[in-house]
Formats: structure tokens, sequence, C-alpha cells
């Protein structure tokens, strides 16, 4: 999965303030059903269409000499209109005069063009414990993988993932009850959706992180993250901590390994890397750390981007850290350069909260992008500076007239 895990540690960490202990590869049974349906879609009007479905209800204008003259227009302008409006079902046209019908008159009262299309079919994907439609990020397929179980079996990364596996079928009476929901857009839903039919149900399965954390109280929560965004998935967190058969895997996967065996692993990890003579350290919160040196970081044993993140073992995590505080400065800036400010140009309002996020993550004193930006000139990396200046005055280049 293109997701890297050090993201959604860190999310659980620094983003929402957690202590993360383990993260489970998942493969999440997913049903993927093909939907047939009479489905009413709706969206805004085009300015003309509008007026003209207006002026038949208001002004009782009916004819095409009739609509042009009234609003001016040339006659082909308002023939292509009321051809296209009564293409989708809001006019009727008997001897050349025009009529709203029932969904033309219930479009123009609510200010939406709704269109009518019978026998649609669609692709629709729903969790498989429950039968719970999946939100419409999990839609774009660019994005997102639903993988077959011949799929998996081709794919030599996927035997580290655990298959989660459940016996119920797809429960067909949650179409019907579609029809109902009130917040359907955000589970790619139609406007109206009337006498929907299952042609086929294939059962897919889409891969996730879950992330085992602790809170301040010590109480376990659970966090699944996916290809569709970088935070963690509210719908399909709550399914895992509250479903009983995924809470049962989880339970048996943790209760088998014990303290001393993930200390044991740390140490063999460091082993493989050269580091032996590092020892892992518990933390206050509860979790383990492993401090470095300084010339490690950089080097073939670890990416200066791992300081301040954490590594992920097969029995749990593992926070990378250096005392170093210059080693530190710098994995700021490499950070700043590689993920902040790339995101910053597609929403500058967060780029003073990234920062924040990624200095207190590397227990560094700059809270600010201007103190950052200040960092990277003494650091020589004035690249960076200017694109940070740019940044924080909201164009192309900083006026610098008031200096002068």
């Amino acid at each position: 999965m293109p997701y890297p895990e050090e993201r959604a540690l860190e999310d659980v960490a620094f983003g929402r303030g957690l202590v993360p202990t383990r993260l489970f590869a998942l493969l999440l049974p997913v049903w993927q059903v093909e939907v047939r349906a009479t489905v009413t879609d709706g969206r805004e009007y085009a300015l003309i269409d509008r007026y003209v479905e207006r002026g038949i209800a208001e002004a009782g204008l009916s004819s095409v000499p009739e609509l042009a003259r009234f609003f001016g227009l040339d006659e082909p302008v308002v023939d292509r209109a009321l051809r296209f409006l009564a293409g989708v079902g809001h006019l009727t046209v008997q001897d050349g005069r025009f009529a709203l019908t029932e969904l033309g008159v219930r479009s123009l009262r609510e200010n939406i063009l709704y269109e009518v299309t019978r026998e649609d079919r669609r692709k629709m994907y729903f969790e498989a414990f429950s039968s719970t439609p999946l939100s419409r990020q999990y839609y774009d397929a660019g994005v997102v993988s639903y993988l077959s179980l011949e799929e998996i079996a081709a794919l030599p990364s996927y035997p580290r993932f655990l298959m989660l596996t459940n016996t119920q079928g797809f429960r067909r009476e949650t179409l019907a009850e579609l029809a109902g929901r009130k917040d359907r857009d955000r589970y790619n839903l139609p406007f109206q959706i009337d006498q929907p039919e299952s042609l086929r149900e294939d059962r897919v399965h889409l891969p996730i992180y879950l992330v085992s954390a602790t809170d301040r109280r010590g109480h376990v929560r659970y966090l699944a993250y996916s290809q569709a965004a970088e935070t963690a998935d509210v719908d399909l967190s709550d399914l895992c901590e509250r479903n009983r058969e995924i809470h049962g895997v989880l339970q048996s996967e943790s209760q088998a390994v014990l303290p001393e065996d993930h200390e044991k692993r740390i140490v063999e990890w460091l082993r493989s890397k050269e580091l032996g003579d590092v020892r892992p350290t518990r933390t206050d919160q509860g979790g383990w750390r492993v401090s470095l040196p300084a010339s490690v970081f950089g080097s073939r044993a670890m990416s200066l981007s791992r300081l301040g993140s954490f590594a992920s073992l097969r029995t749990g995590v593992v926070t990378v850290w250096c005392a170093d505080e210059r080693t530190r400065e710098r994995a700021l800036l490499e950070r700043m350069d590689r993920f902040v400010v790339p995101r910053a140009r597609e929403g500058r309002a967060n780029l003073g909260a990234w920062t924040e996020r990624v200095a207190r993550q590397l227990s560094l004193p700059f809270g600010t992008p201007e103190e950052v930006r200040d960092l990277a000139q003494r650091a020589g990396d004035d690249t960076l500076a200017v694109r940070l200046d740019e940044l924080i005055h909201g164009n192309g280049a900083r006026d610098t007239t008031g200096d002068l």
C-alpha cells in the first residue's frame, strides 16, 4: 500500500495526542455490489435553463417565440434550452407548447436541476461486516485499491497483511435503506434512489493500516488509515473498535506478543543496522524509544526523515530519536522541504499548523513558519527560505519596498 506507515503513526501521536503501540496491516473484506436502480441526481442550473423554466411557470409563456421575445434571446438559443429540459424530463410539449412536469416544478422550487435515470447501473462498496456503505472518498479508482484473492496472491508484498474474514453475506436490505439516508452525498449516493436491485456481489479486500494506541487514561484505541485520506477514517475506526470479530483477531495478535518479545525485536532491528550498542528504553508514556548518535542519520542505516518518527516492527512500534539539536534542526528543514511546503501550496492556511506540529514532533522551539524560514537562511538553504517566504506572504515573491 503506497500510504506510508510512518504517516499513520505520526498522525496518531502528534495529531491526536495518543501513544501508538502497534500497527496492524489488514485486508478488510468489502462487498463490491453492482446495483440497478432508478436514480435522481441533482446539479446546479445553467442560468438560461432556470430562466426559461421560470418564464413558463411564472409568466405563462409556453412557446419558443414567446420565450425568445420575453427574454430578448435568439429563438435557436431558446429552442436548444427547451429541448434539453424536455430531454431530462422537466417539460412536456404538445403542438409546440411547453409545460412543466412534476419533476420540473420540483426542480424549480428547490433550485436544483434534477435528472432521472432509469435502469442506472453503478458499482457500490460496502464493508462486509455490517454491509454499511463506504464513503465517497473510496470511489476514486486512481487512489484506492480493491484487491481480489487472485490479485492478493499475485503480489509478493501482501502476505504481510493479515486478511480479516467474516461469514456474513451481503445484507440486501441495505439497498432499500439507502433511499432513507440523509447523508447520501457522503456515501456517493444520488439525490434519490428508487427500486434498487443487486445484480452481482463480489467480495474484494481493502488494504488498511490499523494503529493500536493508548490515551492518557490507559484506554486502548484503534484508528484505521487507508489510501483514501491522510487522516484516520472515522467509520472504519469505529467498525474496528466495536466489531467483535475484528476485536477478537486484534486481541489474539496482541496477546501473542509479550513485552520482552518487543524489546528483543527492537534489539534485533538495531543489530541489523549495525547499531547493536544502542539499547531501547521505555518512555514515560509507555512506548519504546531508541536514541541514536547524530552520525547515523543520513547514512544507509537510518534516513534523516526517520528522526522523530517511528519504525513499525512485527511486535510493535519504536520511536527513533537523537539528542543532538542540530541534527533535529536538519530533520525539521528536510521535512518542511519534502512534506510541508508541497501540501501548503494546496492549502496555505494550514502552513502554521503543519509547522508547529513538525517542530513539536522534533522537540524544537520553532512554532511559526517565519522562525523556520530564518532557520533555513542560517543553515544556508536559501531555496527553502524563499519558498517559505512566498507562502508566508501569500504571493509569488515578498514585497521588500518597505525594507528600503
